[in-house]
């Protein structure tokens, strides 16, 4: 069986408890927690479930236990599993795991590297660039020059007729 942390547990009992179906409710349908009034949320419900009245609090909760924003106007939450359900006693809510001790070294160590890399190429890119900018701004100051010496011979030219 598992465990079902305090967590998940008062967020299944806030939206089982109808009088706050005006502030806080589940969409079984879309899978979805949706926050309709946050600050009274905020006022209302999280003192009596929490040791707090942080809205900021309660949705870093929402992601570490894997639901996600998915509205940028509204609040809006899905879970990162979709068969996550109200009924299912939100069983599968797992709170995720922070990296152990030596676990995803590796991972972080190449993503670190490849950041250097990436450092490394931007660099050479801008040198890069700045050269192409120097022979242009000197093609563009050597066609200034053959203009003038066109300006200057079509002028003897028209002089010699």
């Amino acid at each position: 069986m598992v465990k079902i942390s305090p967590f998940v547990k008062k967020l299944k009992s806030i939206l089982n408890e109808p009088a706050n179906k005006n502030l806080i409710t589940w969409d079984e349908k879309k899978c979805n927690l949706v926050i309709i009034q946050p600050e009274e949320f905020s006022i209302k419900i999280l003192p009596f479930y929490f040791k707090h009245c942080n809205f900021s609090s309660f949705i870093r909760q929402l992601n570490i236990y894997g639901f996600n924003k998915i509205d940028p106007n509204f609040w809006v939450f899905r879970h990162e599993n979709p068969s996550i359900s109200l009924f299912s006693g939100f069983s599968g809510i797992i709170r995720k795991k922070k990296l152990e001790h030596g676990s995803d070294i590796s991972e972080i160590s190449t993503l670190k590297r490849q950041i250097n890399a990436l450092k490394i190429l931007n660099q050479r890119m801008f040198l890069f660039l700045s050269k192409i900018f120097d022979v242009s701004l000197n093609n563009y100051e050597l066609l200034e020059k053959i203009l003038k010496l066109i300006q200057i011979l079509s002028k003897k030219v028209s002089n010699l007729k």
